[in-house]
């Protein structure tokens, strides 16, 4: 396989710019939850950034559609573990825009994950429901930070259900929660990699 072979079995890569590295996106009106939840007034998906802008650019649009059709290739998982290796990236995120699609769509990830193992892997997600399905019969791998978003922008993430399950979340501050500095340096990581650290329970975002 080459990179060029990769990249046309997986629909290319997205490069969030504020990102120290490569991410994956697909389109946001395929979200489960989030299609749901952007007819909710004061919901986070009813201001989602990634249904406006430079997202709904023809390109980019077209970008989107084609990540999401490459997943149900039975070569993307090791397309995907053969870019992430052979760049020798040592992060990635997963869904600057876009969601789970179910089970079989985090265990893909999953699998990436565990292939590589000299990255560390940043799930946000919103799809509570299937990660919890998945963690009945399987084991989050240690370089996979499942981070579980809050629904709206004054209230936490479902916090007890991630403690119990070993995950992180993201949402309305809570006591003792990191706060993400993009906002005072340029809407960069910078040398920031909480998102991606196990460690760091708890995130707070600025809206945007």
């Amino acid at each position: 396989m080459t990179i060029k072979q990769a990249l046309g079995i997986v629909g290319g890569l997205s490069a969030p710019s504020k990102m120290p590295s490569y991410g994956y996106s697909i389109p946001a009106d395929h979200c489960k939850v989030g299609s749901k939840l952007r007819k909710v007034p004061g919901s986070i998906c009813s201001k989602c950034y990634a249904l406006k802008g430079r997202y709904l650019f023809r390109h980019v649009r077209e970008a989107l559609e084609r990540r999401f059709q490459s997943l149900r290739n039975p070569e993307w998982t090791p397309a995907m573990v053969y870019l992430i290796n052979t760049r020798k990236m040592e992060y990635f995120r997963w869904h600057d825009a876009g969601d789970l699609q179910g089970v079989w769509h985090l265990e893909m990830i999953a699998k990436v994950a565990t292939l590589t193992p000299n990255c560390k892997h940043w799930l946000p997600t919103r799809e509570m429901r299937t990660v919890g399905e998945y963690l009945e019969e399987n084991t989050r791998p240690d370089n996979l930070n499942i981070r579980l978003s809050a629904m709206s922008f004054d209230k936490r993430a479902p916090e007890g259900f991630a403690r119990k399950r070993g995950l992180t979340v993201s949402g309305a501050s809570a006591t003792g929660s990191h706060t993400c500095p993009a906002p005072t340096q340029g809407n960069e990581c910078g040398d920031c990699r909480a998102c991606w650290d196990v460690d760091t329970f708890s995130i707070s975002y600025k809206q945007h």
